[in-house]
């Protein structure tokens, strides 16, 4: 074998030194000298002011923006830039609201210091169109940084997120998460106005780079803040894509169609018809592949199942055993199957800005069906049933499949009746319809193998309801003294969910010797609603300072029903009632809270300090037993805000909030539960709220100047009368929990994120450092008669998490596009032990937990893409995993590589074939690890995608209408266009009568 790659590998090392040779010999005949270039803007008028964070790019004559160089004039009006080749360059300086100025300038051995001096900028009342033309990459407007799209190359067939993930100080990981200026981006606009409600992702990976002009990155004032005019403190970091003025009369969209091996297909459609101010988009996707260009939403919980179960202290979780949770990308667990369309539709209607109405909505339909085979394994190293050197291994594995249909539709009218009055309706609803199902099998041994018991268990329901989630109608008021507002507030919430199951487990307790079997079908329904109105008013006082006083009312009425029925082998049906695994409930809750908040604001800071005081009594009765629990609260919410602005780019928060959490119905109520006759959980009356204190501190600081980022929060809580768990393991092997309060609950979190731009090549490096801690403690009993006389051992878990990530992303002008990141994870997990108490009171020693709680992960990830004018493409992705558990069989190596080549088809490139391999060495897999309560390590291995290749075409709809033209052009250029203008060959929209 070696005789045959010799030859080549001779050849290939024979060309690599002639090619080093040359670029060395190349590199030696350029210039070394670097040249500097300065200068000073003033205004011309108004006393010859300094013009600080005006935008100016150097660019190489015969260059583009994509060649430039940017930076903001400073203090003073000061700019510079460093280190520039010997050339010609094109300078040019913009700044709103005045004329750019443009000069040329050259760079050589004998004059490498241009000093500009001071350049005078004129204003403008009309900005000039070679400013639009010849935009820099990268300005700063106010408190908003804008990047000029047209500056940063994407690869063909890119969207919004690749875009996007080219941006100095702006990343976004697999996930589709984007974070800009270090923080996370909670909302996307598309020109000015919500894309399909507030998720992201439908905005991000269905628009195409081509029809977007400008990218704008600011924190969003609340809505409260933009109608009083007074800012609160509280800021949503907001990306607004603004599109292109000739794309906003056509059409656009995408059309792809895929096959592969294992009868495999991706098929997705995304067209856009946009009008003015009259925007409407419709969606289509269908996939096995685990692909989502969506964030799923399951608005029951646990894969749709579970209806009412546990609201008021049964607990049965659903139907499937657990498990589920929609992958979304192709290496994530489980195999996801995807129908998925919707529509998008946004107008305004008046043309007098103070009076008129926007109104947009969007319907959206989903069906999801998720496989999930796991296998795993559990070692509980404390045990006080048995030896005090005994642990308790578990080992299992589980079949789950969900099948989830749901409708949401969103709705926004925003109308503006005059300068001073508004009225807002934002009814949100979503529709579902569940099956999940599902088989698990576990086996639990102590550390010499004897058995203690085992369970086998299947379940599947069948669960239909809808939700309204914060359906909000909202008038608020401006009086003519500035500042001085009212608002009124209407907030409903709605949870409608009706459930049919059978559940049937075989549990055999060899400590007994006895095999229990249970055989059931039981019925859940949960309605509950909860209407909110509230009233705020806000009063200046002094200069620069305002009071907010807000009242409001929240009253909850919610209805459960959990009906649990017996299989009865004589009358071959589910006829006898079983009584302990049955509860409903009926809850009402009336809560009264009354704030006072003032606020100063200044040009650099604004601080908001607050108080409020809550009433809460609540009623819930369990209809099943007869029990009734009342109980009333009185809860403090204290907040502070505090905000300084360095300058537009530059600022620290800090927030700080106390918030009561109240026990649930079924941590009150006085009775005990069980959902697999194993382990019970009984509620607790003596309970008292629980209080959270929270901090954050956050600085960010983006330089548009030299492209820095630099980003950093500190996260803390800790609480009070904190609710936990007192555990005890009972004689059949199962756990027998109750809930106590306890204090020094607490966990801090640290966030670091630099980032800087590299010159060569052309790309953006980011540093993301995340260090954690936590305190987790619960209570654990030896037997029962130590938890009857209250003798629990108090037990911590103290995590620490350590997180490192590299991410590169290259912005080269064509032809090559890449990739890079790398994150590296350490958790140091601590279980100190349980100091145990014998029944005379004694200390009976300390058990040690394992040593071997701690996990380590590196991922290495890379994407590349090249690409010719003739239109070939070539591309590749590769992860390379690894994770280590302590343990050969849940520890992996994991590489991943998907390459791909393509063919761009069509004069005007708008079609394009793919062949993709992915996972071409079959290594896919995934493992992991956790620790939980008292030290107990589970393994976890879950089932993945499994190699496939894939064929795609892809074909990209692009038709807008000219410069020049007023009417709408069909939706396929050159074709339909007819004469009359009705989108038919024959004209007028006529049809012809048989």
């Amino acid at each position: 074998m070696m005789t045959i790659y010799e030859p080549a590998m001779k050849k290939a090392l024979l060309y690599l030194l002639i090619f080093t040779l040359c670029f060395a010999t190349h590199s030696f005949s350029q210039s070394n000298t670097r040249g500097t270039v300065k200068g000073v803007l003033v205004d011309t008028t108004g006393g010859r002011q300094p013009l600080v964070n005006a935008t100016v790019s150097i660019t190489p004559l015969g260059g583009d923006s994509t060649d430039a160089e940017y930076t903001v004039s400073g203090k003073g009006g000061i700019f510079q830039f460093n280190r520039i080749k010997t050339g010609q360059y094109k300078l040019l300086i913009t700044y709103e609201g005045y004329n750019h100025i443009e000069r040329q300038v050259r760079i050589s051995d004998s004059a490498s210091l241009i000093d500009l001096s001071t350049l005078y900028m004129n204003r403008s009342d009309k900005m000039l169109a070679e400013v639009v033309i010849q935009r820099p990459p990268l300005g700063v407007k106010k408190d908003t940084v804008e990047y000029s799209a047209g500056a940063f190359a994407t690869k063909p067939n890119a969207v919004a997120e690749d875009l996007l993930n080219k941006l100095p100080g702006v990343t976004v990981d697999k996930s589709g998460t984007v974070t800009a200026h270090g923080e996370q981006v909670q909302r996307i606009l598309v020109d000015g106005k919500r894309f399909f409600s507030d998720d992201p992702k439908l905005a991000t990976r269905n628009l195409p780079p081509d029809i977007i002009d400008k990218i704008q990155v600011f924190d969003d004032l609340s809505d409260q803040s933009k109608f009083t005019g007074f800012d609160d403190g509280n800021r949503v970091k907001t990306i607004n894509i603004v599109t292109k003025k000739n794309s906003r009369k056509g059409y656009f969209g995408k059309l792809i169609g895929s096959g592969g091996t294992n009868e495999d297909y991706d098929e997705s459609i995304n067209i856009h018809r946009f009008n003015g101010n009259s925007q409407l988009s419709l969606l289509g996707q269908g996939n096995d592949l685990n692909k989502q260009n969506f964030t799923p939403q399951d608005i029951f919980g646990g894969g749709g199942g579970g209806g009412g179960r546990g609201g008021g202290g049964g607990g049965r979780g659903g139907g499937g055993g657990g498990g589920f949770g929609a992958a979304t990308s192709p290496s994530s667990t489980g195999v996801t199957t995807v129908w998925a369309g919707g529509a998008n539709y946004r107008n305004t209607f008046g043309t007098n800005p103070n009076h008129s109405t926007d109104v947009y909505g969007s319907y959206f339909y989903n069906f999801q069906h998720t496989a999930v085979r796991q296998t795993d394994s559990s070692i509980s190293p404390v045990q006080t049933n048995y030896p005090s050197d005994s642990a308790l291994v578990t080992n299992g594995n589980s079949n789950n499949i969900s099948r989830i249909e749901n409708h949401r539709i969103y709705l926004n009218i925003e109308s503006r009746l005059d300068t001073n009055n508004s009225l807002v309706f934002r009814p949100n609803i979503t529709f579902q319809h569940s099956n999940p199902s599902g088989t698990s099998f576990t086996k639990e041994t102590d550390n010499h193998l004897n058995p203690i018991n085992s369970s086998y268990n299947r379940t599947s329901s069948n669960n239909s309801g809808f939700n309204i989630n914060s359906s909000n109608l909202q008038f608020r008021h401006r009086f003519a003294k500035p500042y001085r507002t009212i608002s009124f507030d209407v907030n409903t919430t709605a949870n409608i969910n009706n459930g049919t199951g059978t559940n049937y487990a075989i549990n055999t307790i060899n400590v007994r010797g006895v095999t229990d079997t249970l055989n059931q079908f039981y019925y859940d329904s949960l309605h509950s609603w909860t209407i909110t109105p509230t009233v705020s008013y806000t009063e200046p006082i002094a200069k620069n300072q305002i009071l907010q006083l807000t009242y409001n009312h929240v009253y909850t009425n919610s209805t459960t029903i959990n009906n649990t029925y017996d299989y009865v082998d004589s009358l071959k049906g589910y006829t006898h009632f079983n009584y302990l695994f049955s509860n409903s409930y009926k809850f009402t809750q009336n809560s009264d809270q009354a704030a006072l908040a003032w606020r100063i604001q200044h040009t650099k800071y604004n601080l908001s300090l607050g108080t409020g005081i809550q009433w809460t009594d609540f009623d819930s009765r369990n209809t099943t037993k007869g029990i009734n629990v009342q109980h009333s609260y009185v809860n403090y919410t204290p907040t502070v805000n505090f905000n300084y602005q360095f300058s537009a780019t530059q600022h620290l928060r800090l927030n700080y909030s106390g918030r009561t959490g109240t026990p649930t119905p079924a941590q009150l109520q006085p009775l005990t539960t069980t959902s697999d006759s194993l382990s019970f959980a009984s509620g607790n009356p003596a309970l008292k709220p629980q209080f959270t204190h929270s901090l954050r501190i956050l600085y960010a600081n983006f330089n548009p100047g030299n492209q820095h980022v630099i980003f950093a929060t500190i996260n803390a809580s800790t609480i009070v009368n904190d609710i936990q768990s007192a555990v005890y393991r009972n004689s059949v092997g199962g756990q027998n929990t109750t809930y106590v309060n306890l204090n020094g609950t607490y966990n801090i979190n640290g966030f670091f994120n630099y980032g800087f731009p590299l010159k060569t090549p052309k790309s953006n490096l980011n540093f993301m450092t995340n260090i954690g801690y936590t305190q987790a403690q619960s209570l654990l009993a030896q037997d029962s008669v130590s938890a009857a006389d209250g003798r629990y051992a108090h037990e911590y878990t103290r995590n620490t998490t350590l997180n490192e990530t590299i991410r590169w992303t290259t912005n080269i002008k064509k032809n090559f596009d890449m990739n890079f990141s790398s994150t590296t994870g350490y958790t140091i997990n601590k279980n100190p032990g349980v100091t145990r108490t014998s029944a005379d009171g004694s200390k009976s020693g300390t058990v040690s937990s394992s040593s071997n709680l701690n996990t380590f992960t590196e991922t290495l990830s890379t994407e590349f893409t090249a690409y010719t004018n003739s239109g070939w493409l070539i591309a590749a992705s590769f992860d390379y995993t690894y994770t280590y558990t302590h343990s050969s069989t849940y520890t992996a190596h994991i590489p991943l590589l998907t390459p791909s080549i393509a063919k761009q088809m069509f004069k005007k490139k708008n079609g394009e074939l793919r062949l993709t391999v992915f996972d071409v060495l079959d290594k896919n897999t995934s493992v992991s690890k956790s620790v939980g309560t008292f030290g107990a390590v589970s393994y976890n291995r879950t089932n993945v995608l499994s190699r496939y290749a894939l064929l795609t075409f892809t074909y990209n709809l692009n038709n807008f209408a000219g410069a020049n033209q007023r009417r709408m052009p069909g939706m396929f250029p050159g074709r339909f266009r007819g004469g009359g203008g009705g989108g038919f060959r024959d004209g007028g929209g006529n049809f012809p009568i048989n």
